[in-house]
């Protein structure tokens, strides 16, 4: 039997255009003579549909897209996800399930419903599905599948396990599994593990491509009995892949693929900077072009996704920005054949200061004077944006969001922040990867100290701890959930550790204002990360055990 392995790229909601794709590939996959089609997760209504799902009309019309393709595909069979709604058990009400069907090719169709829902992170689906019963397999030409839909995969007790003691001769997997830095090895030793445990042979079937946060890599894989990779699609990329099972053993196409983090962390984005703008119907995009390295390697990403002519970079020196960032935001956006405009804010900054002259007597110069030239560029580039259409991309980073060290309204602005998920340290290793086989970012943007050039000789550092020490307390406590106990034990100096817990604590508000960022990691700011607005600082010390005066804490609170 050949089976094909459907990798797409779904959107979210256009139920017309994901239906017409699936009959699409259904037909190309029955006219290279396969048997059997396999698409992701939630292909029809795309993933993550979030509270689309609450609109009854929205069900109903996702019910009859699989009916569409129950009377449209013929000679070829279908494994595809969508939703069903059916009467709960008392009768009265209906209850939605995340739900894999089985198209028969002849008319036939046969449900299963998603047992161990998704309830992490990005992911909420107790909040709409119920949970299904039946652990039953799909029989087609007497050959027994066993199905399970994202999350079933793992478990200590996998349903993959109960369905290959009841007789399935192959395991499919359908996934909507997110992309996070780092993941490469992790799905694919899990799946192997899976394969040897149950003596059978697995396919899994992850979508690809970006939905708002989430990034999708594919990567769908078919792993033989003994728990070996026999045949797997590139990651970030739509493929039809087509293997062939015989005396139940698989066997496909094994295309090189790259292990580099790195590599995978720039691909990703790219993809999630061209599927925001797909998607959302923009063509052009916007940035500014400071000179710095944040800026200069989303301009990079934004070129290779959308193409030079589609990127607008606009440089807004003030007084306090050396000639050096000129040049260097010249020499990038020459090196990537974008446009580049300058508008020099100095005589604006004047104005809004002397506008503001009466209202600050007898008050020293501080961080409002730097936070008014912040919004200054955060004006010009809002007004860019509103007058040509074009869509604003934020350049702040993880490490900056953490702790605060970003305005408010001001370099926060944006539609879609590219970086917000990448730490300091990891914008240095993407435009390290960037420049691997030519200098596109200059060689002064990599080596000068990073700075806001918000006052005279400024740099991150005056403010803030080395980004080397910096992202490894923040690593260690937002994406490994260690203790501030912990994080000391690891070697970072308590002063520090708190100095840091503090300023991410209290930043929380600047956070849940920010502009939604691209997720590449496994813990990142944005709609997985709840935490209060207002809270005290006290569970930062009572989850180690140690003692603080809560007199102390509040006093700090207060400053």
């Amino acid at each position: 039997m050949k089976i094909a392995l459907a990798q797409l790229n779904f959107a979210i909601g256009d139920l017309k255009g994901n239906t017409r794709r699936i009959q699409e590939y259904a037909a190309r996959a029955k006219k290279q003579g396969c048997r059997l089609i396999v698409f992701p997760e939630m292909a029809i209504t795309g993933y993550p549909p979030r509270d689309l799902l609450t609109r009854s009309g929205f069900v109903t019309a996702a019910m009859k897209a699989v009916e569409t393709l129950r009377k449209s595909i013929q000679g070829i069979a279908v494994i595809i996800g969508g939703v069903e709604s059916l009467p709960n058990g008392l009768g009265l009400e209906k209850a939605l399930y995340n739900t894999a069907f089985l198209l028969d090719g002849q008319g036939g169709i046969i449900s299963r419903h998603k047992r161990v829902l998704a309830d992490y992170d990005l992911l909420d689906e107790a909040r709409y599905f119920a949970s299904g019963q039946s652990t039953d397999c799909f029989d087609l030409d007497g050959l027994s599948i066993g199905v399970t839909i994202g999350e079933e995969l793992g478990g200590p007790d996998s349903l993959m396990q109960t369905q290959a003691g009841a007789g399935a001769d192959l395991l499919v997997n359908i996934g909507s599994f997110p992309y996070y830095f780092g993941q490469e090895a992790a799905i694919q030793g899990l799946l192997s593990q899976r394969a040897r445990k149950t003596a059978k042979p697995v396919i899994w079937v992850n979508q690809v491509g970006a939905n708002d946060e989430s990034i999708f890599a594919g990567q769908s894989l078919a792993v033989d009995a003994e728990g070996n990779i026999c045949a797997r699609t590139q990651p970030f990329r739509e493929e039809l892949l087509i293997v062939e099972m015989e005396d139940r053993k698989l066997r496909g196409e094994m295309p090189p693929v790259t292990t580099n983090s790195i590599a995978m962390l720039h691909d990703a984005l790219i993809l999630g900077i061209r599927d925001y703008m797909r998607k959302s119907g923009f063509t052009d995009v916007v940035l500014g072009l400071s000179g710095g390295l944040d800026s200069a390697v989303v301009a990079c990403l934004a070129v290779a996704a959308l193409g030079p002519e589609y990127v607008h970079g606009i440089s807004l020196p003030s007084p306090y920005s050396p000639t050096s960032s000129m040049i260097d935001a010249r020499a990038l956006a020459k090196n990537l054949g974008c446009d580049m405009q300058i508008i020099p804010i100095s005589d604006a900054l004047a104005s809004v200061k002397g506008t503001m002259a009466d209202c600050f007597i007898d008050i020293n110069l501080d961080v409002v004077e730097e936070n008014i030239q912040a919004r200054l560029r955060g004006l010009f580039w809002m007004a860019l944006s509103n007058k040509y259409g074009w869509l604003l991309l934020n350049a702040s980073n993880k490490s900056e969001l953490a702790v605060g060290y970003t305005t408010l309204y001001g370099d926060m602005c944006g539609s879609l922040a590219v970086l917000s998920d990448v730490y300091k340290s990891d914008v240095y290793r993407l435009a390290n990867w960037i420049n691997r086989e030519q200098a596109i970012i200059p060689a002064s943007t990599m080596t000068k100290p990073p700075s806001a050039e918000l006052r005279p000789d400024q740099k991150d550092t005056d403010t803030l701890p080395p980004y080397s020490i910096l992202d490894g307390i923040l690593r260690l406590f937002i994406e490994e959930g260690k203790t501030r106990h912990e994080v000391r034990e690891a070697g970072y100096p308590i002063e520090t550790v708190d100095r840091v817990l503090r300023l991410l604590l209290r930043t929380e508000y600047k956070r849940n204002q920010a502009a939604p960022g691209l997720r590449v990691s496994k813990r990142g700011f944005g709609s997985g990360w709840r935490m209060p607005l207002v809270s005290s600082y006290q569970w930062l010390w009572d989850d180690d055990g140690s003692e603080a005066s809560s007199v102390e804490i509040a006093e700090e609170a207060l400053t």
